[in-house]
């Protein structure tokens, strides 16, 4: 084994060694503890691959970079299971809304309203609805129990809305209806900007399968006959 690649071994472990800022947090889920091998494993395996294939000092240093990046981008990539959790509170969110304002203007008490417009909705939505509603009857404190909630950008107005109107006393059933038209609107224009996003990746394909056919009809030619002429 070369020396740039033992210095760029070296420097890739102490790297990973080293906590990102903040701390890292405990994986509590057996499925996202197996998960951290792996997430180490491939930015070893990037940078020293990158390492081999440049070869020398240059592949060590950028070796090192690449290990860097890497390790930086992996916890922003959302997996599948994690979008599609996202996806369907964004659609359950306005419903949610909705349900909680219409039984508290029948006259329901808060609690009754929550658990019963979560159990419209379904889950992963009611999942969290009703932690934050089992941590209020448990004498929780109010911003605490609506933390997880809180998390979720389709939930964070709603958990303000409950924490706010909770610790003053602010009648929830006027202001859940703006809060609900407001989810409709953030969902339909993420919708409308996906939609606009396929059409483009749809041409992508496209876009090659018609590029070596223009390299070869179109361009080519040209530079043969440049190539003739100087000749």
């Amino acid at each position: 084994m070369s020396p740039a690649l033992i210095a760029t071994l070296a420097v890739v472990a102490v790297l990973l060694a080293t906590p990102a800022r903040g701390g890292m947090p405990r994986p509590s889920h057996p499925r996202a503890a197996r998960a951290v091998p792996v997430r180490m494993g491939v930015p070893v395996v990037a940078g020293l691959g990158t390492a081999v294939l440049v070869g020398g000092w240059p592949g060590a240093a950028l070796g090192v970079m690449v290990a860097v990046a890497v390790r930086s981008g992996l916890p922003h990539l959302e997996s599948s299971s994690a979008r599609s959790r996202r996806e369907a509170i964004e659609r359950q969110a306005p419903l949610l809304i909705d349900l909680v304002a219409a039984c508290l203007a029948s006259g329901a008490s808060l609690d009754a309203s929550l658990v019963s417009a979560a159990r419209a909705v379904g889950a992963p939505t009611s999942e969290i609805v009703r932690a934050a509603v089992d941590a209020m009857r448990l004498g929780a404190d109010v911003e605490r129990a609506w933390s997880e909630a809180a998390g979720h950008p389709a939930l964070a107005a709603l958990a303000r809305a409950m924490v706010r109107g909770i610790d003053s006393g602010a009648p929830l059933a006027e202001v859940l209806p703006r809060l609900a038209d407001r989810a409709r609107a953030v969902r339909r224009a993420t919708v409308e900007a996906r939609v606009r996003s396929a059409g483009v990746r749809l041409t992508a394909p496209l876009g090659l399968a018609f590029l070596p056919a223009f390299v070869l009809l179109g361009v080519v030619p040209v530079v043969a006959a440049w190539v003739t002429a100087l000749l």
